[in-house]
């Protein structure tokens, strides 16, 4: 990975688990911000702004446009300092096809990423979310392709982890557990930051 002195620290999970709630619950309660925010998936719709692409259209493009959105999107991160919270997906699901939000060979394009925090929700648990939500527009999918997705997000964050050697944190964001979610989303991140090598 190319060498900067940020803290990146990438949330993953599949749409619905409530990263981006959990981040917003962090940087809400920071009052000395300390933190910047960052989700890949709105750097890149800025990109298209010009050509009226919803954010959730995205998917759709042809995959090299895909790619070049996304590695614009990592050229801005990697130019950012301190410590960077990056919001995304690790795969991104388009009607039972799967494509790979973060390739492995794209992260040097970002910097240095010193932990990863996974959010995790059951199919059911991400379905009821999903349904009730009414400013993002979800793909409708059952829960078989929910339970393929997870297992597919762990294994590229495993994979990941392993290969950079940086730690991998798991939380289960349950129904109605938010406050204790926070609290450990919160923890996390400020375990990444005391151990990295810039901390």
């Amino acid at each position: 990975m190319a060498k900067s002195k940020n803290v990146l620290i990438l949330v993953l999970g599949s749409p619905g688990a409530g990263k981006t709630t959990l981040i917003k619950s962090m940087a809400e309660s920071d009052s000395e911000s300390r933190f910047k925010v960052i989700n890949i998936g709105t750097l890149m719709a800025e990109e298209v702004e010009s050509e009226n692409i919803p954010r959730d259209k995205l998917r759709y493009l042809p995959t090299s446009r895909i790619k070049e959105l996304r590695k614009r999107a990592f050229g801005k991160i990697a130019a950012m300092k301190g410590t960077v919270i990056v919001d995304t997906h690790a795969t991104v699901e388009k009607g039972n096809k799967f494509i790979f939000g973060l390739p492995i060979n794209d992260l040097q394009y970002m910097g240095t990423v010193q932990g990863i925090i996974y959010v995790d929700a059951s199919p059911e648990e991400l379905i009821k979310r999903r349904s009730s939500d009414t400013v993002r527009k979800r793909e409708n999918d059952d829960e078989e392709v929910l339970n393929l997705q997870r297992q597919l997000n762990l294994s590229v964050v495993t994979m990941y982890g392993s290969m950079y050697d940086i730690p991998v944190y798991i939380l289960h964001n349950k129904e109605n557990g938010l406050k204790q979610a926070s609290l450990d989303f919160k923890s996390f991140v400020e375990d990444i930051i005391k151990n990295s090598e810039y901390g």
